[in-house]
């Protein structure tokens, strides 16, 4: 490994990441480094029936305030704060490769089944996509269940009950809608040019864009996979490798190649299809036992009540939701994490 200056340190759960700063800590001072705290909050929104925007700007701020409390033990150790708001994933990666940090040390959370899968995905993002090493530090929550007040699903989308109501764990099905989770992507048209769309998706800092034909209907999603496709073929297209006509060009029932190389750079030939869509108002529980099904799928498309897309979901930014949730739903209860 090279030497260390920067580190990077991603903060989820303000009351369980000692462990990870601590860690950070003793590699920053050993290596005479600077730790780099970082806390991702959700994008703005517009307002919802769930959530009003007084309600999510005093949230951002609440996160923002217990996140400055995160300081390393050690005063010789340096440390700055970068509160974000967007996707926790990319924006992670982001923040490393912008600050040519040489190491993430983030921590990992002792989790199980549908949780486990979709809170874990932002670690694992940041592991595939990060330029520099990752260091996972596996944590357990700190903070013990109090049995005599509440029992709780633990699930971020339910409110705690009472243990002395018959003992009984009553389910509400009060989550917030998906509007409140999703990121508002502008469709790209299937006529339009790769280049274009990388561009438009680049902007909007979003990792996956619904495709509409000329009617305006959803026919499919070009995702960050699909790019990192088009980007592979598309090289060895200018390395002359002739293998790659076979996947640029159509082959008839002949052996014969059909059509010209412009479709190649276009959209239509790089989108996957079919595309999934949610109705705009499905709630983020529902929303997320889709996710839970099929764990391939990484986006969903939400769609309006004329089946027009309007944004792109991911698990990602469910979690994000689901947390909220929980600071808001349970006091007494044990966290998620």
């Amino acid at each position: 490994m090279n030497a260390i200056r920067k580190i990077l340190v991603p903060i989820d759960d303000f009351k369980n990441c000692q462990d990870s700063v601590d860690l950070a800590s003793a590699w920053a001072k050993k290596n005479e480094a600077q730790l780099i705290f970082c806390h991702v909050a959700i994008p703005p929104l517009p307002p919802t029936t769930y959530y009003a925007r007084p309600e999510i700007d005093e949230l951002i701020v609440q996160e923002q305030t217990e996140f400055g409390k995160v300081v390393p033990a050690d005063s010789e150790v340096k440390y700055r704060h970068e509160f974000l708001r967007g996707n926790p994933g990319p924006e992670i990666v982001k923040l490393a490769d912008e600050q040519n940090c040489d190491l993430i040390v983030m921590a990992t959370h002792n989790r199980a089944g549908l949780v486990r899968w979709i809170l874990g995905s932002v670690s694992e993002y940041v592991i595939r996509h990060s330029k520099c090493p990752v260091l996972s530090v596996k944590v357990s929550a700190k903070e013990p269940v109090d049995q005599d007040s509440f029992e709780s699903t633990t699930d971020g989308w339910h409110e705690p009950v009472s243990v002395a109501a018959n003992g009984l764990r009553h389910r509400f099905e009060k989550s917030p809608f998906v509007t409140s989770a999703m990121s508002h992507v502008v469709p790209v048209h299937d006529y339009d040019q790769m280049s274009d769309a990388m561009a438009a998706l680049t902007a909007a800092r979003a990792t996956a864009a619904p495709v509409i034909n000329r009617l305006g209907s959803c026919i499919g999603i070009l995702t960050e996979a699909d790019i990192h496709r088009y980007m592979e073929l598309n090289q060895r297209l200018a390395n002359h490798d002739e293998s790659v006509l076979d996947e640029i060009f159509e082959v008839d029932e002949y052996g014969l190649r059909r059509g010209n190389q412009t479709k190649f750079y276009q959209v239509t030939k790089h989108m996957s299809s079919p595309v999934l869509t949610v109705p705009s108002d499905l709630t983020c529980f529902a929303t997320e036992q889709l996710f839970a099904k099929d764990p391939s799928v990484q986006h969903l498309v939400v769609v309006d009540g004329s089946n027009k897309p309007i944004g792109v979901v991911t698990p990602a930014q469910l979690s994000v939701i689901r947390r909220w949730n929980l600071s808001e739903n349970t006091s007494n209860q044990v966290s998620l994490n």
